[in-house]
């Protein structure tokens, strides 16, 4: 029954088995060898026997390889639609491109989606890539230019990944859609996409961005809906007006002192780094801030200052998760708390990732709530899990005795309202430790709870 399958069926079996193994199952019938005949891809093994099964192998190779052009010539024969090369494969040593590819494998008319990786591109310094049917093009580790210029009507993805010595790329697509670069570490290579108006996701990792690149470049791309920077050394003040953006991402761009963004579709900005932008203007109504920040070792009075006058720029987020490598660098101590007002007072939902469990729950919840005195819910990430409480308040009931912790301030902290606390998914032993420090800390605490067990009163 097995020959009465549909083609595409029995070409999914092949793909599991060895192209020795395929090539004696299409004898068996007529059908088997139509399928074998019409396979979509093609493989070949470390001697670079051809097959026409399976996956393309990552295989090793420590001395020039001296057939690829047979396998491409084959490839473009038989009129593959996608073609991956990997010469560098799964080596621990160091790896230097050394076999010129053919330049015919970029004109080819069937290739839809090729990928290389650890060829040598020719003619050096200055390379132009003509793609008349390719739509995906995937680079890495290449070599032999300086200046890549690439060009193609239908192409519609375009990745270039730690090519070394790349001075300059220059895309010519204009149904282009998405455009990753990523250089080597200090790389200051320049991003020419002018005429790619149909950009909608962008990356660009160790590449020379500068200020005024993103205010009159960026601001080109009106369907742009993605746009990540990192290891971008040159920027100092970001500033992009987009309506469909969606995702912002700034990470470890270490002279980035003022970021402004303004873009009402934005749902996530993300910013992995220290506290040097003493100013971050954000202007969308629903976004979820994402904050990876490294903490100075001292931990001293500025640092919490700056932690504050921080923290307040995301006052409005809908949610705000934070990622710190340090838990007391988020506590912030007695004595500067009285000089400094709470940064997130209208913050509802905080999240806090951490690698490893919370050395003091207690203090670290106390920590956390002063930042954002008003949460309804607050959430600890560890390992994939998710630890919550959630909070009500009773913030129309007159307070008569105020504690001391907020005498002659306008604002009171969250000790002063909060009237039911929700648990979910703590242990025993934090659960217990969680209600005695709320029963003692909370003014007007009614009750307790464990998500899925009845109240307890307090």
């Amino acid at each position: 029954m097995i020959t009465e399958l549909p083609e595409p069926i029995i070409q999914h079996i092949m793909s599991f088995l060895t192209y020795k193994d395929a090539a004696k199952m299409s004898v068996l019938s007529k059908h088997f060898a139509s399928a074998w005949n019409c396979f979509p891809s093609i493989s070949f093994d470390e001697t670079l026997n051809m097959g026409s099964c399976a996956r393309l192998k990552e295989d090793s190779y420590e001395q020039p390889i001296n057939g690829i052009d047979s396998v491409i010539r084959y490839a473009i024969e038989n009129k593959v639609k996608e073609l991956k090369l990997d010469i560098v494969g799964r080596q621990k040593f160091k790896f230097q491109a050394h076999y010129n590819l053919p330049m015919k494998v970029f004109s080819a008319h069937s290739i839809r989606v090729l990928s290389l990786k650890g060829f040598m591109l020719e003619p050096p310094q200055n390379l132009t890539v003509n793609c008349p049917s390719i739509k995906e093009l995937n680079l890495e580790m290449c070599k032999g230019m300086q200046t890549l210029k690439i060009s193609g009507e239908k192409l519609k993805i375009v990745v270039i990944e730690l090519c070394q010595g790349l001075d300059k790329v220059e895309i010519d697509a204009s149904n282009l859609e998405s455009f990753s670069f990523g250089g080597e570490a200090h790389s200051s290579c320049r991003i020419n996409l002018v005429t790619c108006k149909s950009l909608k996701y962008l990356s660009l990792r160790n590449a020379q961005v500068t200020d005024e690149w993103i205010k009159h470049e960026v601001a080109q791309f009106l369907r742009l809906e993605v746009l990540k920077l990192v290891y971008c050394r040159l920027l100092e003040n970001f500033h992009v007006s987009n309506s469909n953006l969606k995702t912002v991402e700034l990470r470890n761009c270490f002279k980035l002192q003022k970021i402004e963004i303004y873009a009402r579709s934005l749902n996530t900005f993300a910013y992995g780094g220290d506290l040097k932008p003493s100013q971050v203007i954000i202007y969308s109504p629903c976004v979820h801030a994402k904050l990876s920040l490294s903490a100075d070792r001292g931990l001293s009075d500025h640092w919490y200052t700056n932690l504050r006058e921080f923290l307040a720029c995301f006052d409005h987020c809908k949610e705000l998760e934070i990622d710190c490598d340090m838990d007391m660098a988020l506590i912030v101590p007695i004595n500067v708390r009285k000089n400094l007002l709470a940064p997130l007072y209208d913050l509802n939902y905080l999240k806090l990732v951490t690698e490893q469990k919370p050395k003091n729950i207690n203090d670290l919840v106390d920590g956390l709530m002063w930042l954002a005195p008003c949460l309804s819910k607050l959430s600890f990430i560890s390992n994939c899990q998710e630890k919550s409480l959630k909070f009500e308040y009773d913030k129309a009931r007159t307070i008569e005795d105020d504690l001391d912790c907020c005498k002659l301030r306008p604002i009171k902290c969250w000790r002063h309202s909060i009237r039911k606390v929700t648990m979910g998914n703590f242990d025993d032993c934090e659960n217990m430790i969680l209600e005695k420090f709320l029963a003692e800390s909370a003014l007007r605490l009614e009750a307790t709870s464990r998500e899925g067990n009845a109240c307890a009163e307090v």
